[in-house]
């Protein structure tokens, strides 16, 4: 009976110290109360599965089995991170279990030798000790991996997921057979010495394996980035040649403007007032036809960016407000000019699915040492609701990524804050850029 109580309570402190370490590890998709009702319902489920598949080793196949897709469930519903993401995370956790199970057999077999584990875990004092060194040793790795591996972001792709998910498959079902191997036979001293060799080989394999991804996610990163500076450089030519194109049908407007001005005077003089209206209206309707509101902040990137994007929201039938009263100047011309593509294209994307009375607003202003851009766009419903983590709904994600992944960048760049909030029928962001100096 003080066998059953100690495997229960063993089972619910590994359980928790494996569900502490997978949340803490993904992190929440959002904070609220079904956190809390999942961590329970998974930690009940798992006991339930303990007390009844437990003692009967015909079933610890069934009861991992379990066990993983409880943990898999439980991070895909509630926590952060890629599929991919989560496998890897679920194996490792239990790959780290297995290793703990494993070191733990082998120092005894080293230690008790003779007919193990029968006589060592026949006593209850001697079983007591070797669960708190289990549970502490648990405890002590995933803590461990957390502090090497929770702010670790890695850019790869479904083959390069696959691989290391594979490379954790495999180390896991041969720590498997390593531990059956030693419970089966744990008299063996070959037996203890072949364990030692292959767990030191998995681990020798996983770590280099590791290594090896991380610098394939580092050469990914610099991928995108290019990618981004050449989006970032086509972005911004097309930007002045929009914004020479507006001009240049200015400047011609103002050539053309006195002989439209002679000929309706002609008109009007000869008392063809009726001709001279017509006349009139159809200058204004298509020798002018064009946006005349030109941007005139203090710098010519940006003046170039919101004209382009006036135009477009034009096209469109978006109604484009927009105040410019900061200091404009005093951003680095190429962060702003970046930026404010990057948030306009996002705004107009969104306004565009609007049915009526779309609208996009932008405001710069300053507010003490800092520069601060607000843009805000229309919606049909909530868009933090059903989607808070603001994941792109694209299928070229790498591509369709580069813009929020650079609005971050920039904005870490000139050590600012973004926050992003809905108000009013309006999904806002705002910006605040330091004009200190930046890192």
């Amino acid at each position: 009976m003080s066998f059953l109580i100690i495997e229960n309570v063993t089972s619910l402190i590994q359980n928790s110290i494996s569900t502490n370490f997978i949340t803490k590890y993904l992190g929440w998709k959002k904070k609220d109360k079904w956190n809390v009702i999942g961590i329970l319902v998974t930690l009940i489920v798992l006991q339930f599965v303990s007390l009844a598949l437990g003692r009967c080793s015909t079933y610890q196949g069934v009861r991992l089995f379990i066990n993983t897709s409880v943990f898999m469930l439980y991070s895909i519903i509630l926590l952060n991170g890629s599929t991919y993401l989560k496998i890897g995370i679920v194996f490792l956790n239990i790959g780290i279990k297995n290793l703990v199970r494993i070191c733990i057999l082998i120092v005894v077999n080293y230690l008790f030798p003779l007919n193990m584990p029968e006589p060592i875990f026949s006593n209850e004092i001697n079983r007591i000790i070797i669960i708190v060194i289990s549970i502490l040793s648990y405890l002590f790795l995933t803590n461990v991996l957390l502090r090497i591996f929770k702010h670790k972001k890695f850019s790869l792709t479904s083959i390069e997921w696959l691989a290391i998910l594979l490379v954790f498959l495999a180390s896991f079902i041969i720590s498997l057979l390593v531990f059956e191997m030693l419970v089966s036979n744990p008299e063996s001293k070959r037996n203890t010495v072949f364990a030692i060799c292959i767990i030191a080989f998995l681990i020798t394999i996983n770590a280099i394996c590791y290594f090896l991804f991380v610098n394939i996610s580092k050469k990914n990163n610099e991928k995108l980035y290019y990618s981004f500076v050449e989006l970032q450089l086509l972005e911004q030519e097309k930007s002045f040649l929009d914004m020479r194109k507006s001009y240049e049908e200015i400047r011609k407007i103002r050539h053309d403007i006195k002989n439209y001005l002679e000929c309706a005077s002609t008109l009007l003089h000869n008392g063809k007032v009726v001709e001279a209206k017509n006349y009139l209206s159809s200058i204004l309707e298509k020798k002018m036809n064009i946006d005349m509101r030109l941007v005139t902040s203090k710098s010519e990137i940006v003046n170039a960016v919101i004209s382009s994007k006036i135009s477009i929201c034009k096209k469109n039938n978006i109604n484009f407000v927009y105040e410019i009263i900061g200091s404009v100047e005093e951003v680095p011309e190429l962060d702003l000019s970046i930026l404010l593509s990057n948030l306009l294209n996002n705004a107009i994307e969104a306004a565009m699915k609007v049915e009526n009375n779309a609208e996009i607003s932008l405001k710069i202003y300053d507010d003490r040492n800092y520069l601060v851009i607000l843009i805000g766009n229309t919606i049909n419903e909530s868009v933090l609701k059903k989607n808070p983590n603001l994941y792109t709904t694209k299928d070229d994600k790498l591509q369709h990524g580069i813009g929020s992944l650079n609005i971050k960048d920039i904005v870490k760049k000139h050590n600012g804050m973004m926050s992003i909030y809905e108000e009013y029928g309006k999904f806002i962001v705002d910006i605040w850029l330091s004009r200190g100096k930046n890192t």
